[in-house]
Formats: C-alpha cells, structure tokens, sequence
C-alpha cells in the first residue's frame, strides 16, 4: 500500500482503495483541543511538531500557509516521538486521519481539508501470487474503505451534538 505515488510502471498493477484527510492531532490540554475543527490560521498561531523528510509537510506549507508560514517546533524522524512529544503539550501534528495515535491524544479535522493523500494497493503485473497475497489483494479491494475515522475520546461528545 502506498500514497502519493505519481508514476506506476505498467508493470505494476493498481487500484485506488480511499482517499484520506490530514488532521492535527494534540494532547487534550492544548488550548486548540476543545474545538470540533481547526482552521489555517489557527495552526499559525500554534507550533507544529514536524516530521523529518516528510514531503507532505511540504504540501501542507505550500497549499494553505504559504504566506504566513507556522511556528515549527521539535523535528523528528520517529512517529512515536512526535506523538509522545504532542502529548506532553511541546505542538500539534498535522498526520493522515488514519495513522495510529496514542489513545491519550485528540484528533481534530482541519477546516477545509486543505491536504488529503490517495491509498492505493500496487502489485506486480504478470505474476501468480502466493495465497497470502492473493488473499489480501482480494480483501483489500472489496472493503468499503469509505468509513471515518473519529477520535477515541470524542465520540460520546460528537454523539451528543
């Protein structure tokens, strides 16, 4: 499974499984965290955990904070340490909505939505695959992917609403 991959070989087969927002995740103390969304200008005035080599980060400056670039806080290449060091209040991650997050964090959608990335499967062309691929290839092309994902500690309060 990949994302944001431009050219496919025609040797590689493909198929488009869902499309997915990004969401900034933070830790429930955040003074952003009571809100249902967060908008673009929000995220300028806050401080942005940012992960190392990633070229989402990117997109996300270029399409939406371009010309008043946010506050950037602590780099890292590991996953876990972003999130630990959003839970301890250091910023907010700007992350796909359906990266695993730990469970003491909140996830809240951005207005707009102003980067999303494709999920696709590829598989090599012209092949028999093992069972175990076969299988997943086939699972994987008949789930629904089109379900939300919401926030572990949200959903009893965006129940009641």
């Amino acid at each position: 499974m990949v994302w944001d991959v431009q050219d496919v070989p025609d040797r590689i087969d493909g198929w488009s499984l869902f499309e997915e927002r990004y969401v900034a995740i933070l830790a429930p103390t955040h003074r952003l965290a009571n809100r249902l969304s967060i908008g673009i200008d929000d995220l300028r005035e806050t401080i942005l955990l940012e992960r190392a080599d990633c070229d989402v980060a990117v997109k996300i400056r270029q399409s939406s904070l371009s010309e008043d670039p946010p506050q950037l806080g602590d780099c890292s290449g590991h996953e876990l340490h972003l999130r630990h060091m959003a839970a301890a209040g250091r910023g907010v991650i700007l992350a796909p909505e359906h990266m695993p997050r730990l469970p003491t964090l909140k996830t809240i959608r951005l207005e707009g939505s102003p980067v999303s990335r494709e999920v696709r499967l590829l598989v090599l062309r012209g092949r028999r695959y093992s069972p175990a691929l076969d299988a997943f290839v086939k699972v994987a092309r008949l789930r629904d992917w089109s379900f939300e994902v919401t926030d572990r500690g949200d959903r009893a309060q965006r129940s009641r609403m």
